[in-house]
């Protein structure tokens, strides 16, 4: 194989962040589409909140990519596919779902930047840090609103909970290996397969943590 070129490099960097940004984007979408589910106004508030504050992520690093890249749609395009999918299929019109969701599935894509984050240049490091900054109060939010619902739904609500759990976890698993295949820009940036394997297996291992914050075990 041909040795990586330095524009190899900037192509797939573009690439990754692209994909990143453009999944801060449905982020802000599904969170926003939640707000109609909140059974308070109170509640509803909160989450328009927080909302708001993933369209200023989106918006870090799409300046960041914008100074990667000349063509950004066409970065973000390229794995539009399996974000939409993975996002488009989110719970929001039940409240405790969509908590379910912003917990753990809104957090892969914190995970997955926090965790290529050592692999990129200063300030595109810089720019992904600034976009996770106060993500952890969102996820806060959730997983109190999620266990609010476990605590006083008994084993009905145990269930349910453990079920949408298990579709978002399968499904981010089969949308980041649809990704993976689809693309060798990660594998460029983070500087070979192995590394892929890697940050798959750290990214279980997070989720698994947070099922069983929540009391469930879905992933075998």
């Amino acid at each position: 194989m041909a040795p990586e070129s330095f524009a190899d490099r900037e192509v797939a960097l573009a690439e990754v962040i692209g994909a990143l940004a453009y999944g801060l984007l449905r982020v802000f979408q599904v969170t926003a589409a939640g707000t109609l589910a909140a059974p308070t106004i109170a509640l509803r508030e909160r989450q328009a909140a927080f909302a708001a504050e993933q369209y200023e992520r989106y918006r870090v690093l799409r300046r960041r990519l914008g100074a990667l890249t000349n063509d950004v749609g066409g970065a973000m395009e390229r794995l539009r596919r399996p974000l939409d999918a993975f996002y488009g299929a989110a719970p929001t019109e039940d409240w405790t779902d969509a908590q379910v969701f912003h917990y753990i599935g809104e957090a892969i894509t914190a995970d997955f930047a926090g965790l290529i984050t050592p692999f990129l240049d200063d300030r595109t490091a810089a720019a992904v840090r600034e976009a996770l900054v106060g993500r952890a109060a969102h996820a806060a939010f959730a997983l109190d609103q999620v266990q609010r619902a476990l605590a006083s739904g008994g084993g009905e609500a145990e269930e349910r909970v453990a079920a949408v759990a298990g579709r978002v976890i399968g499904d981010a698993i089969s949308r980041l290996r649809e990704g993976i295949l689809d693309s060798d820009a990660l594998a460029t940036v983070l500087g070979g397969e192995e590394k892929v394997k890697e940050l798959v297996l750290e990214l279980l291992g997070r989720h698994r943590e947070r099922l069983e914050m929540l009391g469930v075990d879905q992933l075998d």
